[in-house]
C-alpha cells in the first residue's frame, strides 16, 4: 500500500500502519512476555527501519501501553496489582503524592533499577493525584480489541486485502503543519486535530482508535511524551512528530492530496526554501 499524501510531503519515513490481526507475523520484533519497557522504541525501530512489531496481551510492555495498544485497561492491574493508586502517584510527584510514601517505594524497589528514579520522583503529568485518577478511570479511551494482535509495520508492506486501523505519519514541523492542512481541507469545522497530552503509545493507539469510531474521525499529533522521547533517544530525530489518522480519514486525504495544499504555490515554495537551507 502506497501514500500520495506521504510521496507529496517527502517524508524521510515511511507512514506506520497500525493492523489488528489473529495472524502473528514471522520475523517481527516483539517484547518479553511480561516484559516492562516502553513500546515506543518498537515503533521508532518499524518507522525508521523498516521492521515489522507484534504485540498480545502477554507482551505490551506496560500498563500504559496496555491501554494505547487496546488491550483493555491496564492500570488497574498494574505492577501486581498496586493499581490506579500508585499510578496516580507516579504520574504525578511519586512517593511525594503516595498515601503512603514507605509501601510506594517498596514497590518500587522491585522496578529494575535504572526505572526506580523516575518512579520516586513521579512524572508529574497532572497536577494531583485525582486528576490522574480521572485520566485512568474515565477520561482515557480505552478499547478492549477482539482479536489477539496488534501490529506496527511500514505501510508498503500492509497486503492486499489487509485495511489497516491508524496510520501514522512521522514528521518534521513543516510537513505536521501540511498535515494539519490537508485534514483541515477535508474536515468540517475548526478543530480537526485532537492532541492529548498524554503517553506517546495512546496519542497512535487509544486516541486515535477513539476517533476511528466516529462518524468523522480527526487526526491525534502526538510524540509529545517526554518519557517516550528519552526512550526513543536519537533514532527518531528530536523535530519530528507523530500524526495518527484513523483509516477512513487516511482514505479522504489520500483524495485530496492528489490535487491539493501540496500542488500549491505556498507549499511549493516552502519546500523549495527547506532544500536550499538543507543543501
Amino acid at each position: 500500500m502506497k501514500s500520495i499524501t506521504a510521496e507529496k510531503l517527502g517524508l524521510i519515513y515511511e507512514p506506520v500502519a497500525i493492523l489488528w490481526s489473529n495472524t502473528k507475523p514471522e520475523g517481527a520484533l516483539q517484547i518479553k512476555p511480561r516484559g516492562q519497557t516502553c513500546i515506543m522504541p518498537f515503533f521508532a525501530q518499524v518507522a525508521t527501519k523498516g521492521k515489522t512489531a507484534v504485540f498480545d496481551r502477554e507482551s505490551y510492555g506496560c500498563p500504559g501501553a496496555c491501554a494505547g495498544l487496546g488491550f483493555g485497561n491496564g492500570y488497574y492491574d498494574a505492577f501486581g496489582g498496586a493499581g490506579v493508586d500508585f499510578m496516580s502517584a507516579f504520574f504525578v510527584k511519586g512517593a511525594q503524592s503516595s498515601k503512603d510514601p514507605t509501601a510506594y517505594c517498596a514497590i518500587v524497589n522491585h522496578i529494575p533499577e535504572r526505572e526506580r528514579e523516575k518512579f520516586i520522583h513521579g512524572e508529574r503529568l497532572h497536577k494531583d493525584t485525582e486528576k490522574a485518577k480521572r485520566f485512568m478511570t474515565a477520561d482515557l479511551p480505552i478499547t478492549d480489541i477482539a482479536e489477539r494482535y496488534v501490529i506496527f509495520t511500514p505501510l508498503g508492506k500492509v497486503m492486499s486485502g489487509e485495511l489497516p486501523v491508524v496510520v501514522v505519519f512521522v514528521a518534521d514541523p513543516l510537513q505536521i503543519t501540511g498535515l494539519v492542512t490537508l485534514v483541515g481541507a477535508v474536515r468540517e469545522g475548526t478543530d480537526p486535530v485532537r492532541v492529548p497530552p498524554m503517553a506517546a503509545c495512546q496519542q497512535i493507539g487509544a486516541f486515535a482508535y477513539d476517533e476511528a469510531k466516529k462518524e468523522h474521525p480527526r487526526a491525534v499529533l502526538g510524540y509529545t511524551d517526554l518519557a517516550a522521547r528519552a526512550n526513543v533517544g536519537k533514532t527518531i530525530p528530536e523535530n519530528m512528530f507523530t500524526f495518527a489518522v484513523p483509516f477512513s480519514l487516511f482514505l479522504e486525504m489520500e483524495q485530496e492530496a492528489k490535487d491539493g495544499v501540496f500542488d500549491g504555490p505556498i507549499w511549493k515554495g516552502l519546500e523549495a526554501k527547506k532544500e536550499g537551507a538543507s543543501s
